[in-house]
């Protein structure tokens, strides 16, 4: 028999390759992209964490600087220092979804908590992200796997989210800036203990 020709058919289009192999992963991926922008997010967090906690640190550090450390009571608090590399690791980790840092967030998540009143704030919804079943799936090697294969689909973030990482990004720095440089807090003309 003789197909006839239907001028109104849907014209095909060739993509270049197997639709069949990717369509199915890109519908995976597009389910789950907007909780791999959650556990970014969580990896931005201890990014914020760890500059926080290094510039407090800082700020500790050079205020006692003039004592006895290993004599004072206060020690104990430069410990804190060891927080920075850790939250540094966790968020640049997390940044990048790596499947391995999935139990050294829980851990660190549960130990949040501690940290009343914002830990016991925010490490509730840490845990949820990483702990769901989205999350589970997210941070394991199969979906590192799709991720591999898809790599033009990525989750657009919003001006208002850019615009906030950048104000938070600027006030530490200039927290940090200034309680640790008289110099500016002379230009800025404020007396020490205003902020």
């Amino acid at each position: 028999m003789q197909e006839d020709f239907n001028p109104y058919s849907a014209s095909s289009v060739s993509m270049g390759r197997p639709t069949d192999e990717f369509s199915e992963l890109e519908e995976i991926r597009l389910k789950y992209l907007s909780h791999e922008a959650a556990l970014r997010a969580v990896g931005s967090l201890f990014l914020i964490i760890s500059a926080l906690v290094s510039s407090l640190m800082t700020i500790f550090t050079s205020k006692f600087v003039d004592e006895e450390l290993f004599n004072n009571e206060r020690t104990f608090v430069l410990s804190y220092w060891v927080l920075v590399p850790i939250s540094l690791y966790i968020g640049i980790k997390m940044r990048r979804l790596d499947y391995s840092i999935r139990n050294t967030v829980v851990i660190a998540g549960t130990l949040m908590m501690f940290a009343f009143p914002f830990g016991t704030l925010i490490g509730p919804g840490v845990l949820y992200v990483v702990c769901c079943k989205k999350g589970r799936y997210i941070l394991s090697q199969r979906y590192t796997n799709i991720r591999y294969l898809t790599p033009a689909l990525h989750y657009k973030t919003r001006p208002f989210t850019k615009i906030m990482a950048v104000v938070i990004s600027v006030s530490v720095t200039l927290f940090a800036i200034y309680y640790v440089s008289p110099q500016f807090r002379e230009f800025l003309n404020l007396p020490f203990g205003v902020i």
